[in-house]
């Protein structure tokens, strides 16, 4: 991205005055299984980033020995990250975003498919005008 003096956002780019949403979703699921492997996880937070018309740039998983899962989709409006600790049953997942896409799909999605017997959602907003 060019910073100099006089250079333009590209149209529809984010910048310092735009409003962020930054999701954290915790949850808490009964079949501590869907947490323990990366195949899994991976197709469903690269899902996740389809249903809310993202534009995914990149991704990495790592597999933890015995089990457990951390993972972040790099997307044009930013991140979406999972970690897991199937031992406790619980995932602690972080979508930050700003406009042109729909967070809301992507955690829906999620929710379809972990089923938490508990969730907490914490939604922030970053940035912005001051």
């Amino acid at each position: 991205m060019d910073n100099s003096p006089g250079s333009q956002p590209a149209a529809g780019a984010p910048t310092a005055m735009t409003p962020f949403r930054h999701i954290l979703y915790d949850v808490w699921v009964e079949d501590a299984q869907v947490l323990e492997r990366v195949g899994p996880i991976r197709e469903m937070m690269l899902e996740a980033a389809r249903r809310s018309k993202a534009l995914i740039l990149d991704s990495y998983f790592h597999q933890f020995d015995p089990h457990g899962v951390t993972g972040v989709v790099l997307i044009a409006q930013s991140h979406l990250s999972i970690h897991t600790w199937s031992e406790d049953a619980y995932a602690a997942i972080d979508l930050f975003t700003y406009s042109h896409m729909d967070p809301d799909a992507a955690i829906g999605y999620i929710r379809e498919q972990l089923r938490p017997v508990r969730e907490r959602q914490t939604d922030l907003t970053r940035g912005g005008a001051s």
